[in-house]
């Protein structure tokens, strides 16, 4: 009763999903009630190059006159209940690059007597998020939209669990205890995730080097109503 296979569910299964439909409706001799346009590209983990050139260069043509669109590319909260999904975050993507020495040194010559790039970089990114997922970087949570009553009431209408967030983690190194308090920080707020650090020895084993460049790497999602610009400003000035 399952498929198995790479890209079943992102995104190979969501596309035939839309052609079954379509199948559908001819087997039972139905007209479907809209036109449809179907846009299929398959370099979404790479960044979808050309993509957005094409939608530009269609607008006027295949895509003209499109009133709605689905995205069918997402995933399910649990498995007891559809999703249909009208929103999504937005990402910002940051690096810092920290540079000193002129060439990478030997520890036990020069240790204790420069500033070392990869200190100063574990230094700031300490600073940006706590462990339980505070972002520090000030005027940010200031942008965010407010939540009102009818939208938090809307949280309590989900089916999900604490412990469909665990088996989804495969461990339980949640931050929250309720579910609603996760579905908030996982949709309506901003949160900010490290992601790697280039330039430093990261191979099994112990090496002395002092790196003498090295660039670490870090996200923002963002929500209504961040300003992009506003935002990198904030953390531009803050770093």
């Amino acid at each position: 009763g399952r498929l198995v296979g790479r890209g079943v569910t992102d995104d190979k299964g969501p596309v035939i999903a839309w052609i079954n439909t379509i199948q559908a409706f001819k087997e039972a001799g139905v007209e479907i009630p809209v036109d449809l346009v179907f846009c299929i590209e398959g370099m979404e983990e790479s960044g979808s190059e050309g993509l957005e050139d094409f939608i530009k260069q269609e607008k006027s043509h295949g895509f003209k006159g499109v009133d709605g669109i689905c995205i069918s590319d997402n995933y399910w909260v649990g498995t007891k209940q559809p999703v249909l999904t009208y929103g999504l975050r937005g990402v910002s993507y940051y690096s810092i690059t920290i540079s000193g020495p002129s060439e990478d040194l030997h520890s036990g010559l020069f240790g204790g007597t420069t500033y070392e790039p990869m200190i100063d970089l574990t230094h700031v990114l300490s600073r940006l998020v706590t462990p339980n997922g505070k972002i520090l970087i000030p005027g940010i949570d200031e942008m965010v939209a407010p939540l009102t009553p009818e939208e938090s009431g809307l949280y309590d209408k989900i089916t999900f669990t604490i412990n469909d967030l665990k088996d989804a983690l495969g461990h339980d190194t949640t931050i929250h205890e309720t579910p609603k308090e996760a579905l908030m920080s996982r949709w309506r707020y901003p949160s900010l995730s490290i992601h790697g650090v280039e330039g430093a020895f990261s191979s099994p084993g112990a090496k002395t080097v002092i790196p003498a460049k090295v660039s670490g790497k870090f996200s923002i999602r963002t929500v209504p109503d961040i300003d992009l610009k506003k935002l990198d400003q904030l953390v531009f000035d803050y770093v």
